[in-house]
């Protein structure tokens, strides 16, 4: 529904020209603007940026994180006017609630700065999230595909190289079922990544695929894998089942801090929207692992050769 909850004056004066949302002086004030916000506000909506996760609202997803809400929970309702009023938030022409980016927010700025909170304390131990769906829409293409892709992979894979931006940059690559780098299979990857994604700024995407029907593995072990390899961001996408088998795979990516970074999308059968129910953070243990980063590096070495020889 729209923002119907707000008045026509409220609306009028947040309705916001769209700002640089890369800009240094812009990233500034978000943090002055997201200090300001109550303290209920604050916990719960730094909780979601910091995670990547939603809970109580209607949301679709832009693939470079903007996230407008739809509709949400009573609830919510409050945090929703706060976020207005603050101008975290502003309206579209639609009527619903944007926010700029918010999902990307945590890898821009530093939260620490705007959040009152010590790592370790916003999610409890064994603590169920139940995180609302947020949906990204494919763009439709005139391009006919003459192939039909019984391959799940290779669908998805054919299907996001309509995208020109996704995460963070604009696409440059979509690999399928990579199993290494380099000419003389330089890196070798101990999980082969499904789809792997280069985006201009050279960060690389890594995806695995699974139909959980088909297999009794979740894909757990692969996203550790793809960190560990140095891959900047870690997604596994499900084949959609049902809501709760879907809550448990969040949970227990949410449980295990090693994977916690990863990101969490089911696609139904016919796929022209992916379903993301946690949004990717950029991989932390880059941060705490040298031998990680030497790996990083010398896939960055190869990275840069392939896009400049294309």
């Amino acid at each position: 529904m729209p923002f119907d909850k707000v008045s026509k004056s409220t609306k009028e004066i947040n309705q916001l020209i769209t700002p640089d949302y890369g800009n240094h002086d812009y990233l500034i004030k978000l943090i002055n603007k997201i200090s300001k916000l109550s303290p209920d506000t604050k916990a719960v909506f730094c909780k979601w940026v910091k995670y990547g996760f939603m809970e109580g609202v209607q949301a679709e997803i832009l693939p470079m994180g903007t996230v407008i809400i739809t509709d949400w929970s009573s609830e919510i309702d409050p945090m929703i006017h706060d976020l207005i009023n603050n101008k975290v938030a502003t309206l579209n022409n639609d009527g619903f609630v944007e926010i700029p980016q918010m999902m990307a927010l945590a890898d821009q700025i530093n939260l620490d700065l705007a959040c009152d909170f010590d790592d370790g304390h916003l999610i409890i131990d064994e603590e169920v999230i139940y995180p609302s769906p947020m949906i990204m829409r494919l763009p439709h293409s005139k391009e006919v595909i003459e192939e039909p892709y019984d391959d799940l992979t290779r669908l998805l894979a054919s299907n996001m190289k309509k995208l020109d931006y996704y995460l963070n940059g604009k696409i440059m690559h979509v690999g399928i079922n990579v199993k290494s780098l380099g000419i003389m299979n330089t890196i070798v990857f101990k999980n082969p990544i499904d789809v792997l994604i280069i985006t201009n700024n050279k960060y690389l995407i890594a995806h695995k695929v699974l139909d959980p029907s088909k297999t009794v593995h979740r894909g757990l072990s692969a996203l550790e894998s793809y960190l560990m390899d140095g891959m900047d961001y870690a997604i596994l996408i499900h084949r959609y089942t049902y809501y709760e088998a879907h809550v448990e795979t969040f949970n227990k990516i949410m449980n295990r801090p090693y994977i916690r970074d990863s990101g969490f999308a089911v696609v139904p059968n016919e796929l022209d929207y992916i379903i993301f129910f946690k949004w990717p953070r950029y991989n932390t243990i880059m941060s705490k692992s040298q031998s990680v980063v030497s790996r990083r590096s010398l896939i960055s070495g190869i990275v840069n050769f392939m896009l400049n020889a294309r």
